[in-house]
């Protein structure tokens, strides 16, 4: 008769940033069988679940750094695919979201189940309801121990700050999502996390601000620059960097045309011409382009699914030449000194990732732009949220009052954040 002690994991790096790859091992599993793994994390009022079959070794130990997954939500050697391969659970009431926290100061924890037999959906660990041989947990950062989250209100500007660790000073980032009310922290966390002073800004949305629709008057934005260069906290000798997504990356762009004190952009699925507002800066005037709102839940924008796919609300895709959208386009080809990663969801249904980033790259070719570099994804939607996070493909947004389709299928949209970084 065999005898088998109590099994037992280890966790290379306990806890963890959100975007950092760790290493788990179990031991002492009964030999040459197939197990389920059941990963569950919570997020606001959502919860995500997936599955996975792996198989023991002779000596019942599964390295997840090596073994496969022959079975479940993701397959092959995937050792983040407990976490990024998850899916909305059936509990959840709400239709998509995404698997990021609003409050970075808690962590994110993954509870995790080793049962000792194939468990094929969760309607079958329903029935089952059997106790897991194993159970543990990982636990997930935004903020690593001493990173100060300091709210900003000062001359006008809106947002929050983030310190790395120490006195500094720290390279210093400004960060802007797309066109949601005031903003989400989760990248200016996990940059200061890294070392990076990070200003989350507010621009759009709340009391005292323009909807995401009104006119961007560039005035605020050198404002935030401006704080970001006094800041005692702060080294930028040669300018801060600007990273944003769609909107976002819209306003960065236009930053990069008519501002002082940047010194790199990064531009993630967002056009470097004025789309959704007009901006303006001094005398100068970028209009919008032309909509009609109330068109927003039209039947000719809703998919089979009954999702909205907003990249057919925009007339995004002029030529070059076009006297319009001339009059929209930012020069950020004619700002030498500042470099620019532009990054392109290839799948991306929020709007026309690829087209942006063809045009950028044409107009940087045009002035033979010395530091540029184009970033194209295929297979990933509208939303890259930090490495190993599991996709958002679906979910409601405000601004357009709408259920909408991100865009991008689970395992290379989960990939293209990690390229980012490599």
């Amino acid at each position: 008769m065999e005898v088998f002690t109590s099994p037992g994991f280890s966790i290379s790096t306990e806890p963890s940033l959100v975007d950092e790859k760790i290493k788990i091992n179990i031991s002492d599993l009964p030999p040459n069988i197939i197990i389920t793994l059941h990963s569950r994390t919570r997020t606001q009022k959502l919860e995500f679940d997936c599955l996975a079959q792996y198989v023991t070794d002779k000596n019942g130990c599964i390295d997840f750094n090596k073994d496969p997954s022959v079975r479940g939500y993701y397959d092959g050697v995937e050792p983040m695919g407990f976490i990024w391969a998850m899916k909305h659970s059936p509990k959840n009431k709400s239709v998509g979201g995404r698997m990021v926290l609003f409050d970075v100061t808690k962590p994110i924890i993954v509870r995790i189940n080793i049962y000792d037999r194939p468990i094929e959906d969760l309607k079958d660990l329903e029935r089952l309801n059997t106790e897991s041989l194993l159970k543990f947990k990982v636990t997930r950062l935004y903020m690593v121990p001493g990173v100060k989250r300091i709210v900003i209100r000062e001359n006008g500007i809106q947002g929050t700050l983030f310190l790395p660790p120490g006195d500094g000073p720290f390279p210093g980032i400004i960060t802007m999502m797309g066109g949601i009310p005031g903003t989400l922290e989760f990248k200016a966390a996990l940059f200061a996390s890294h070392g990076f002073a990070s200003l989350a800004l507010i621009y759009c949305g709340v009391d005292g601000f323009p909807t995401a629709f009104e006119n961007m008057d560039m005035q605020y934005f050198q404002k935030a620059v401006n704080f970001m260069l006094n800041h005692k906290n702060v080294n930028a000798p040669h300018g801060i960097g600007v990273v944003g997504i769609c909107k976002g990356a819209q306003i960065a762009y236009c930053m990069a045309d008519c501002l002082s004190g940047i010194r790199c952009v990064v531009g993630v699925n967002g056009a470097p011409f004025s789309l959704h507002s007009p901006h303006s800066h001094c005398d100068r005037h970028w209009p919008a382009s032309k909509f009609v709102d109330s068109s927003f839940n039209s039947e000719d924008y809703i998919n089979k699914d009954r999702l909205v796919i907003g990249r057919s609300i925009f007339p995004f895709v002029k030529s070059q030449d076009d006297p319009e959208l001339i009059s929209r386009l930012f020069h950020i080809h004619k700002r030498l000194h500042i470099s620019y990663l532009v990054i392109a969801s290839l799948d991306d249904k929020n709007i026309t990732a690829e087209y942006f980033a063809n045009l950028c790259e044409k107009i940087f070719k045009s002035t033979r732009h010395p530091s540029y570099k184009i970033l194209r994804y295929p297979g990933a939607g509208h939303l890259l949220d930090p490495p190993y996070s599991a996709p958002c493909l679906v979910a409601k947004f405000e601004l357009l009052n709408a259920v909408c389709a991100w865009g991008g299928t689970t395992k290379p949209h989960a990939k293209s954040p990690r390229r980012q970084l490599e």
